[in-house]
C-alpha cells in the first residue's frame, strides 16, 4: 500500500500555518472518485490536546510494536502519571534504559 501512497506539502495546508497544523487528505478510488477530507486541528495539538490516557494508549501501541517489554511499558506510564509529586526523577532512567524491568 505505502508505494500507492503520495506524501505532499498541500498549499491550502501550508497557508494554514504551523499553529493550525491543518491536515489535507485526497483518496483516488480506482474507479477514479475522489474522497477528501479534512482536519483543522490534528487529536494532539494545542488545540485538540490529548487527555492522559489517550496519550498512554498511543504510547503503548507505539512500545507494542518496538516489542517493548510489557512490564516496563506500564512502570513507565505509572511512573509519569505521578510525575509531577514525585520527589525526584531518578527513577525514570532506568525505565527508559533497553536492560530489563
Amino acid at each position: 500500500m505505502i508505494a500507492k501512497v503520495r506524501y505532499y506539502v498541500d498549499p491550502e495546508a501550508e497557508a494554514a500555518g504551523f499553529d493550525k497544523m491543518t491536515s489535507i487528505i485526497k483518496i483516488t478510488l480506482t474507479s477514479g472518485k475522489t474522497i477528501s477530507g479534512r482536519a483543522n486541528f490534528g487529536k494532539g495539538s494545542p488545540a485538540d490536546p490529548m487527555t492522559f490516557d489517550e496519550t498512554a494508549a498511543k504510547f503503548r501501541g507505539c512500545a507494542e510494536y518496538a516489542e517493548w517489554p510489557k512490564s516496563k511499558t506500564d512502570a513507565l506510564i505509572a511512573f509519569v502519571a505521578r510525575l509531577e509529586t514525585a520527589p525526584d526523577i531518578s527513577g525514570l532512567t532506568p525505565l527508559l534504559s533497553s536492560g530489563s524491568a
